[in-house]
Formats: C-alpha cells, sequence, structure tokens
C-alpha cells in the first residue's frame, strides 16, 4: 500500500493565531513541533496498517515547517514550496491507494479557526461550477483526477464538516471546535494523535469502500477577490471574464487545468495586494 499525506497547519490542535502560522510568529516554533507530531500520529497509523511507502507533504506556507528531526523515520518529504505543480498534493498520482489530510482549516468566511481558501490576504471566495470550495475540496478533486480516493481528514470540526459533506465515506479527526476565527477548545496533544491513529486506521481498513472525488470538466471556476484592484490584475488572465468588481471567472477543461489556472489569477492579485500603501 502506498498512501500520500497532504498537511497544513491551521488545523493543528492549539494553532488559532497568526503568531502560530507566521515564520516570524512568536509561537512558530511550538507550532511546527505540533505540526509534525500531528503528522506522525497519521505516518505510524500507516505504516501499522500496512502502508509500504507513505509521502508526506509540507503544504504550509514556504513548506518548511515540519521539524525534520522529529519527522517519522519511515516519511519521504516535500519540503520547500517552489515548482509544485500540484501545490499541497505535488507529486500524486495513479500509484498511490489513498490520499489522508492532516491539520487542514474551513472554506473562507465560514467558522472554522483561521478560516481561508490558498491565499487569505486575496481570496474572499473560490466556486468550481458554482460550488464553493476549499483546499480540502482542491486537493480531494486533484487527487481524484488520478483516480486517488481521499480517506481520512483531520481539522478542526468545521473543517472535518465540510470534508464529510463532499465526501461521506471518509474518517475524520476533530482535534479542536472553533470559538471564533482566532479561538478554539482544543485537545492535548497525545488525545489528538490518539484520534488521528484511529482515523487512520479505520480508514486504510476500508479503502474498498472509499471512491475518488471528481468534479467532472468542463470547470467553470469563479475568484472573488477582496478589492477590486486583485480582480483587475487576476482579469489579465488569458481567457479570464470580469463577473462583476470582485469577481473573476475563467472556463477551464478540467480541474488541474482550474488549479493552476486560479493560481496565476492569485499571483497577479498579489501583485496589487500592498499597492494601497505603496
Amino acid at each position: 500500500m502506498k498512501v500520500y499525506i497532504a498537511t497544513d497547519l491551521e488545523g493543528i490542535s492549539g494553532v488559532v493565531h497568526p503568531e502560530h502560522t507566521g515564520w516570524d510568529g512568536r509561537r512558530h516554533q511550538e507550532a511546527r513541533k505540533w505540526f509534525t507530531e500531528h503528522i506522525n500520529a497519521a505516518v505510524d497509523a500507516a505504516v501499522q496498517a500496512g502502508a509500504e511507502e507513505v509521502w508526506v507533504c509540507d503544504g504550509h506556507s514556504n513548506g518548511r515547517n515540519v521539524i525534520l528531526d522529529l519527522l517519522h523515520p519511515n516519511a519521504k518529504l516535500q519540503w520547500g514550496r517552489q515548482n509544485r505543480r500540484l501545490g499541497q498534493v505535488e507529486g500524486i498520482d495513479g500509484s498511490f491507494d489513498a490520499l489522508l489530510m492532516v491539520g487542514f482549516h474551513a472554506r473562507a468566511g465560514t467558522l472554522g479557526v483561521l478560516n481561508h481558501t490558498t491565499n487569505s490576504g486575496v481570496i474572499q471566495e473560490i466556486r468550481a461550477n458554482g460550488l464553493p470550495i476549499g483546499e480540502i475540496d482542491i486537493n480531494a478533486a486533484i487527487a481524484g483526477e488520478f483516480g486517488v480516493p481521499v480517506a481520512m481528514v483531520s481539522g478542526d470540526q468545521t473543517a472535518v464538516e465540510q470534508a464529510r459533506e463532499r465526501m461521506p465515506h471518509i474518517e475524520t479527526a476533530a482535534v479542536m471546535q472553533a470559538v471564533g476565527q482566532y479561538s478554539a477548545w482544543v485537545l492535548p496533544p497525545t488525545r489528538a494523535h490518539a484520534l488521528i491513529r484511529e482515523a487512520t486506521t479505520k480508514a486504510l481498513g476500508r479503502l474498498c469502500e472509499m471512491k475518488p472525488y471528481r468534479l467532472e470538466g468542463p470547470i467553470r471556476l469563479e475568484l472573488k477577490f477582496h478589492d477590486t484592484a486583485m480582480a483587475d490584475a487576476a482579469a489579465m488572465t488569458p481567457g479570464a471574464e470580469r463577473l462583476d468588481s470582485r469577481t473573476v471567472a475563467c472556463d477551464c477543461a478540467d480541474f488541474i487545468q482550474a488549479f493552476r489556472t486560479h493560481w496565476v489569477m492569485i499571483v497577479l492579485a498579489s501583485s496589487e495586494q500592498w499597492g494601497r500603501t505603496a
């Protein structure tokens, strides 16, 4: 069995504020430790369930958050963000039996800890064929293009509920419950790790019931930006259509193309993120 683990930081128990998630944040170092330990819980359970290969993608921010000295020895780690054409699931292909997601957050604008989609300073909402999507949906749909099913998702209660809405078959581990965007009821690490191990073990024992998540093409991609200047820049994307003052759309053949197009739009929009202060 070959397992891929996509990861993010905002859905790790105890991570509730930008001081945990930013590289210069004063609490980032402790968050990195919690992050690595949550990942190790999933890796260990996958190995115990019979996985011969476990690939892990450090999917938060610059992609250099895992503490290597603490990482499970059976993990193969994707480290560093540059040239990730498939984002948080870079390197996934049809040879994998399952995708696990550890540490994920809710979609932008929903009641979840540090909720956002892709880029919190740029994006207000992303839709694919009219459906609001978050990073869980994005990773699931990319994996689905290769026939790889999502088996387990961990994160706060809102994130795992959103995952189950789209993929009722999966196992989940809710490691905290949002009180607000920057606060939560959290579980101590040992309890969070136990839930992740339990959910991973159950999920990999039920792989015959798991089905890939597919968003069938063509894909009508819509991005709503925080301000009009960002939308102005994103609208320069070839094939883009301006829907209103802050929303830009593009028609894509499949979800892989939609994912890459959305990143082009975000990069262009980001060039105007601080334009008001220039």
